[in-house]
């Protein structure tokens, strides 16, 4: 009984503990939320700024393939003006016949006549009484650069960054205020991501390939660098980029040569060499994929891809078997020994790339490969739809959780005290 008596001293450490396993409780109910969240990916809907709330009008499902017969003659002249800069810098509209999913966003509307209805694109301000409809690009500073709202024409919202970085598509305020998307997103009305279609290029032969795994990353996303890190400790990875550069060699982002920018022309050259090309997306948003992908199947360097799980939608035909999913493995260590087998083993690495032989085959009655075969230039689509008065009532907000370490299989290498935390408690806890 004289030992179970509290005295000053048990008791402090009765309170210390006491206070350790509460702390302990908490840490662990706050992780198990981020971990379901993330798993579940349900949207987070913002309030902040006593904002409306979220429209609940959507976006198409489908992509619309309009025919010339649909639009009786004559039609009026439709005028779309691009009302906003893009990442500030003003349009350049296109007057020529370009292969125009090369240069987004796309500028052009096609030659007199080519469109059913009469169409030009323009970014001239001083028409907006013109306008049929006004565009505006979704991130700052573009979107503070909203269109006269005396005209009542309709407005149009273009995007290909992800809502993580686009704080727009989750705003009820300006999304209730536009009528249109034109989006990297297959399910916009207009789906125009920066995905040109891959080439056939006949790839530089297996035991010819200088490098094993190739990675250029300029913006160190915390938890695809962290993947790569992981990975590099299993294989070798020749990083030229700036996160966790070990390699020089290879111009910088925006370097110029001949007051030409020409990063992605040696990014082509340099990746023909290597057997693989970490394609790691900045998020992993529903529909997100940028050009990375076309640059890696166009050199012919296996893609090992980190992104959405929709990517599949973007590999239509004799592309489907054409990328490594990052997501098919359990761990970095994984990944990296499945790597190693293919790097010694031409017959199974060469399986990714025989839709090089067999040409990607046929796409037409997918969204992609419309994209990327259209029938009729992007804004001239546009003008089409508004000559049919299909418009939205307001956009459908467009939610993203940012990417998590639990998403694909790591640790947070920031919450290494947690171990050491959990030793103190359960020793403390012996002690007693």
């Amino acid at each position: 009984m004289f030992f179970l008596r509290p005295t000053s001293k048990r008791r402090s450490l009765l309170l210390g503990c006491f206070i350790m396993i509460v702390v302990r409780t908490m840490l662990f109910v706050v992780h198990f939320y981020k971990e379901e969240t993330a798993r579940t990916r349900k949207p987070v809907r913002l309030r902040a700024g006593g904002e409306e709330s979220p429209v609940q009008t959507s976006t198409s499902d489908s992509y619309v393939e309009w025919n010339e017969e649909d639009f009786p003659k004559p039609q009026r002249k439709r005028l779309i003006l691009y009302w906003s800069g893009v990442r500030g810098h003003k349009v350049p509209v296109q007057k020529t016949a370009v292969n125009h999913t090369h240069f987004w966003p796309f500028f052009y509307a096609g030659k007199p006549g080519e469109c059913p209805v009469p169409c030009e694109l323009s970014s001239d301000q001083s028409r907006a009484q013109e306008a049929s409809a006004f565009v505006v690009h979704a991130r700052p500073p573009d979107i503070s650069n909203l269109p006269p709202i005396e005209n009542l024409a309709p407005w149009i919202l273009q995007t290909n960054e992800n809502p993580v970085y686009t704080p727009a598509m989750y705003n009820s305020r300006i999304m209730s205020q536009f009528n249109l998307l034109i989006s990297y997103r297959l399910d916009s009305d207009f789906p125009a991501p920066i995905y040109p279609i891959p080439e056939l290029h006949t790839p530089v032969p297996f035991h010819k390939r200088q490098g094993g795994v190739l990675a250029i990353f300029s913006k160190c996303e915390p938890v695809r660098t962290e993947y790569m890190r992981q990975l590099m400790r299993y294989i070798q990875v020749d990083s030229y980029g700036a996160c966790l550069k070990n390699k020089d060699g290879l111009i910088g982002l925006y370097g110029k040569v001949n007051n030409r920018y020409v990063f992605k022309d040696h990014k082509l050259i340099l990746s023909r060499y290597y057997k693989f090309s970490l394609v790691f997306m900045n998020q992993d948003c529903d529909y997100f994929i940028d050009d990375r992908l076309y640059h890696a199947l166009t050199t012919g360097s296996v893609p090992v891809f980190m992104g959405t799980d929709k990517v599949d939608q973007y590999l239509p035909g004799n592309l489907k078997n054409a990328i490594i999913k990052v997501s098919d493995f359990r761990s970095p260590k994984e990944l990296a020994a499945y790597l190693e087998y293919l790097s010694n083993n031409e017959t199974a690495y060469n399986r990714y790339l025989e839709w090089k032989w067999k040409g990607i085959g046929d796409i037409s009655n997918t969204t992609i490969g419309r994209w990327w075969r259209p029938r009729y230039p992007l804004f001239c689509q546009v003008c089409m739809s508004l000559a049919k008065g299909k418009l939205h009532r307001g956009l459908k907000l467009d939610y993203c959780q940012p990417r998590t370490y639990v998403d694909w299989g790591l640790e947070d290498p920031n919450n290494g005290f947690t171990d050491y935390y959990s030793m103190i408690v359960y020793g403390v806890l012996y002690c007693l």
